[in-house]
């Protein structure tokens, strides 16, 4: 089993050293990377062991925000866009508004969460929705949009009932598309999580890095950027067997 595995990650296994060695090389060999930004690479497990149950504290702050904020994205995101996707009327009417409004940064909009929202927890959770919620609803009403029309027009002749057609017919035919957009949505959520809890927050990933970082204390905060690496790359895994679940009908899965 063991074997097989190794053979399926072959490249990856092969990129990874290829990676550790160019580090190693332009860290601990030739020096040219600043060692104060760069530290070498024998220092990360000392420092792993030494704030990992930081580091694990501050993962539990970090995804009940994440998780939060991500699932109320995805029942808006998905409830919205099928109904926008729908209805030509409502997508005439609306799209031009979502396409100013999600074409604006997210994170330009901190100050404004800061100041209209009770505490900075839930200004945190406004802005990774706000980022995630825009992707989530595009690819949603793109991907209701774009199914194949004979499937909206049997289900009409057969007279199924709207709530079984929308589940039944349209959710799955459009599931691939609407999947993709969750997966860019979650790589996203990371992103607005670091830069989310750099403001206000006193635990969490994004919270532990630019601490380290005010302190000058790099070789910490490569250790937390390791960390969070390793949290997504498990995450995407997770994201990855659940797709494939829902899509194991599809014939290129």
């Amino acid at each position: 089993m063991l074997k097989n595995f190794l053979k399926q990650r072959l490249g990856v296994i092969v990129i990874f050293i290829a990676v550790l060695v160019g580090y190693v090389l332009l860290t601990d060999v030739f020096h040219v990377l600043n060692s104060f930004l760069f530290h070498s690479i024998t220092t990360v497990p000392s420092r792993f062991k030494e704030y990992l149950p930081q580091l694990l504290e501050g993962l539990k702050s970090s995804m009940k925000l994440l998780v939060i904020a991500y699932s109320m994205a995805l029942v808006f995101g998905i409830s919205l866009g099928s109904l926008i996707g729908l209805s030509r009327k409502i997508r005439k009417n609306v799209v031009p508004y979502i396409n100013a409004f999600s074409a604006i940064p997210v994170t330009l909009l901190t100050p404004y969460a800061i100041n209209l929202f009770p505490s900075f927890w839930v200004a945190s959770v406004f802005i990774i929705f706000l980022g995630c919620f825009w992707i989530i609803l595009g690819s949603t009403i793109t991907a209701v949009l774009t199914i194949d029309r004979r499937y909206l027009e049997n289900a009409a002749t057969l007279e199924i009932p709207a709530s079984h057609r929308l589940f039944r017919i349209v959710l799955p035919a459009a599931a691939p598309a609407i999947l993709t957009g969750c997966q860019i949505a979650l790589k996203l959520a990371f992103m607005l999580l670091a830069v989310a809890e750099m403001f206000g927050a006193t635990s969490g990933m994004g919270y532990f890095i630019q601490y380290y970082s005010d302190f000058g204390r790099f070789d910490v905060v490569a250790v937390g950027f390791i960390f969070m690496a390793i949290v997504l790359v498990l995450l995407m895994y997770v994201f990855d067997l659940i797709k494939n679940r829902i899509l194991h009908w599809t014939i290129n899965n």
